[in-house]
């Protein structure tokens, strides 16, 4: 039996069944493969989440009754080697069907090996999709439908398809605190202090550490005024709490997180890059006296739907709901409105998520400015990035800017 795709089923059922995230899921299983198999099996894993809705329309049109539990994970994983990958069929089908003797049904056995057969013999010529635009537009790119009609209400048909059907070049961003090693076809990006590169990482250590581009923006804007004290009022893992450090080494840098083991996270990324920070387990959409008007500057990077980092965590597109959007804008006002108590007068508050849509970012930043009249727009300063420069607000778009879709805010407490 093939064992990186016994891995990539276990690991697809993780993420499928007990809704576990896609990367964590992933990195326990590659700890577990031998060093020939990973490629594969990040591949696999990855390209199934990433184009889930489009493989089980695919699946649809071949079979008259939709399988069910691993079984369809076997069938999305045959499909997808099929349409995607340059493997055999034979290899492909008898993999497949060999994968499914765990089901410990044997009848599961030949219908995957006749779907798989069916499916090869018109799979590259396959064009049977909905008729309505936006449904195709789906089922092209794998992108929910109710998610899809949001980004063409906010930004038109012609641009969200560009954000839609944007594949990310397969490169790593990696940000380097000390030149220690040498990396593979390593490319210059807009930071002076990132590179961008292909295959394996050495191991981590104190040299280097992996964060997006939009991630050092959002840390770039935020260290762009010098600062005695700093907040980021939602921390985990730490990325960009512990580069403000870097950046302005004499700040006292504060770092928070709801939950214990979140705070854990950013404790030990900070400890592996060398870096002081304070940490705190706290809700913070409560307030803390103490720190009322006590930071020069306050992150607020709230949690929000994910859609703007769908590369990297495909499983965003397979459990976020439309009905989630409201509950997550009422936590992101919440949050921005404690925690901008605990900015100085003259000071900066910086709202951010890792969205595009505008209900959860601009939407929510006019809210809170007309209830909090002592704040108003500032500016964005990244040198880097002069596509930001003058605004209070900038909308990062894969397809614009070339990283994942950040939205970031410049507010200031008025002296």
């Amino acid at each position: 039996m093939n064992s990186a795709f016994v891995k990539t089923l276990e690991t697809l059922k993780q993420v499928y069944d007990e809704k576990a995230f896609s990367a964590q899921a992933l990195n326990k299983a590659l700890a577990l493969c031998h060093a020939r198999e990973r490629a594969l099996v990040t591949k696999l894993v990855y390209g199934v989440l990433d184009e889930d809705i489009r493989l089980q329309y695919l699946i649809s049109k071949y079979v008259k009754k939709r399988p069910k539990g691993d079984t369809l994970i076997i069938l999305k994983m045959g499909v997808y080697c099929l349409d995607r990958l340059s493997m055999p069929v034979y290899a492909v089908v008898n993999d497949c069907a060999e994968l499914a003797k765990t089901t410990g049904d044997v009848r599961q056995v030949g219908f995957v090996n006749a779907t798989l057969k069916n499916i090869s013999r018109s799979i590259a010529n396959f064009d049977d999709y909905p008729q309505d635009a936006v449904q195709k537009m789906s089922v092209l790119y794998s992108y929910p439908e109710w998610a899809l009609k949001k980004l063409i209400k906010d930004y038109g048909m012609t641009l969200a398809h560009a954000i839609v059907s944007y594949r990310h070049p397969p490169r790593t961003y990696v940000r380097i605190c000390e030149q220690k090693h040498t990396f593979r076809d390593a490319q210059p990006t807009c930071f002076p202090d990132a590179i961008s590169v292909s295959g394996r990482l050495p191991k981590l250590d104190e040299s280097f550490t992996v964060q997006s581009l939009s991630s050092m923006a959002v840390a770039r804007a935020a260290a762009a005024k010098k600062s005695d004290a700093f907040l980021d009022c939602c921390a985990a893992p730490g990325g960009k709490a512990v580069y403000f450090k870097q950046l302005q080494p004499n700040a006292h840098v504060v770092a928070c997180d709801l939950h214990a083991h979140r705070v854990e996270l950013i404790q030990s990324y900070a400890r592996r890059l060398n870096v002081s920070i304070e940490t705190h387990c706290m809700d913070m959409t409560q307030r803390e006296k103490a720190w009322e008007n006590k930071f020069d500057t306050v992150l607020c990077d709230v949690p929000c739907s994910g859609f703007g980092v769908v590369d990297s965590r495909p499983d965003v597109k397979l459990f976020r709901e439309n009905k989630d959007i409201s509950e997550l804008m009422k936590t992101q006002y919440a949050i921005l409105s404690n925690c901008s108590a605990y900015v100085k007068k003259g000071g900066r508050l910086i709202y951010s998520t890792c969205t595009l849509f505008k209900n959860e970012n601009g939407q929510t930043v006019r809210k809170f400015l007309e209830a909090h009249p002592d704040f108003r727009w500032g500016q964005i300063r990244i040198e880097q990035l002069p596509q930001t420069k003058g605004k209070g607000e900038y909308q990062f778009l894969p397809c614009v800017d070339g990283m994942q879709a950040f939205y970031i805010a410049v507010l200031e407490r008025e002296q």
